[in-house]
């Protein structure tokens, strides 16, 4: 029987058991999307909603209901968006010899060959030009803070992805830049606490997926070990048993494949641990933001919500097995969608309603 191709792993979390059909993944959905084109594609819109953290002033600064705020905040997700597409063509030209042997990514534009390097060389060249521009226009804290973010997004792609800890902290080192120029552009000082709250709690975030890449993986590798040693034909692996327990994945390193070498230098222990410490001060620090910043001491009562919503997430990863997408978990779980919104009403009542409980 022919070994097992581990740069073919997948690693999506539906289920850590069994090997998940392409059609369910929403990598795959979104690159085989027949409605999109090719140049629509390349730019990744479904990833720009992780710039909407740039709207963070709005909310923690009470502006709301300022039109001109709105604008600032509104301008300056687009350039962050355009910036972020600048990068993702960076990173498909330099990954689209490895992407070609994917099953999922060889569907992506420059892998397919449906756009050529030098046209998606040209427009991530006119994007990024377009974001240092716009962001300059916003002042020069905010030019910072995209100058910032788009070295680091290089430095992850050409080398600090494949370090543990550094692939992590990259990430979310990128979300606190995006905070800070939704605040700066505003003309806003960020209070440190919520600096601090929103890394940990992107770095929770990080955490949590290479728990669940970790973990399909491992689960992956011991299956086709499992096929293998039992010499099981093709057609009769998807009903041949697991015989590992989870004691022996629980200590056991994920071997190096194209799609993730970082998770060869993790364990799950190690991964837990760093899950414990990240949601640990996610909750701190947000808790101090609420009673230090100089705001209605009266938002306390919304750490609580804080804490469930952490502890649920972290429920979802370690006795689910999820978190691989955590787009997906917030868009379709309904206690983190609920939390949210008890959070938001809470929030916005207080700060707007200026209702005081406490000194």
């Amino acid at each position: 029987m022919k070994p097992a191709n581990q740069d073919y792993y997948s690693g999506d979390s539906t289920s850590v058991l069994e090997t998940i059909s392409d059609t369910t993944d929403p990598l795959f959905v979104s690159t085989q999307s027949k409605t999109l084109p090719p140049l629509i594609k390349l730019l990744r819109p479904h990833q720009w909603t992780k710039n909407l953290f740039c709207l963070a002033g709005l909310l923690f600064g009470g502006r709301l209901l300022q039109p001109q705020s709105i604008l600032l905040s509104g301008l300056t997700v687009i350039f962050f968006s355009a910036m972020a597409s600048a990068i993702y063509i960076f990173n498909d030209i330099q990954d689209r010899e490895r992407d070609r042997l994917h099953p999922k990514k060889k569907y992506r534009p420059l892998a397919s060959g449906q756009v050529s390097v030098k046209l998606g060389l040209a427009i991530a060249f006119c994007l990024a030009t377009l974001s240092f521009l716009g962001a300059y226009s916003l002042g020069i804290p905010t030019l910072i803070c995209v100058l910032l973010y788009a070295i680091n997004n290089i430095a992850y792609s050409l080398r600090l992805k494949n370090i543990a800890l550094f692939d992590v902290n990259c990430i979310a080192f990128g979300f606190v830049l995006r905070l800070l120029a939704g605040i700066y552009a505003l003309g806003d000082m960020p209070t440190a606490w919520i600096v601090l709250c929103t890394f940990f709690l992107t770095l929770f975030l990080g955490f949590s997926k290479r728990r669940s890449e970790l973990l399909s993986l491992l689960h992956f590798q011991n299956h086709q070990d499992s096929l293998e040693s039992e010499n099981i034909p093709p057609e009769h692996e998807k009903s041949a048993p697991l015989e590992r327990s989870y004691l022996h994945l629980f200590y056991q390193r994920g071997r190096k494949n194209q799609q993730r070498p970082v998770l060869s230098q993790y364990t799950l222990p190690y991964l837990d641990s760093l899950l414990n410490s990240t949601a640990t001060m996610t909750i701190m620090c947000y808790a101090l933001f609420t009673i230090t910043s100089g705001k209605n001491p009266s938002l306390v009562i919304t750490v609580p919500i804080v804490y469930y919503a952490v502890m649920h997430y972290k429920w979802l990863v370690t006795v689910l097995a999820e978190g691989e997408e955590p787009s997906r978990i917030l868009i379709q779980d309904t206690t983190i969608k609920l939390s949210l919104g008890a959070w938001l009403i809470s929030y916005l009542a207080i700060l707007y309603f200026n209702i005081h409980l406490f000194h």
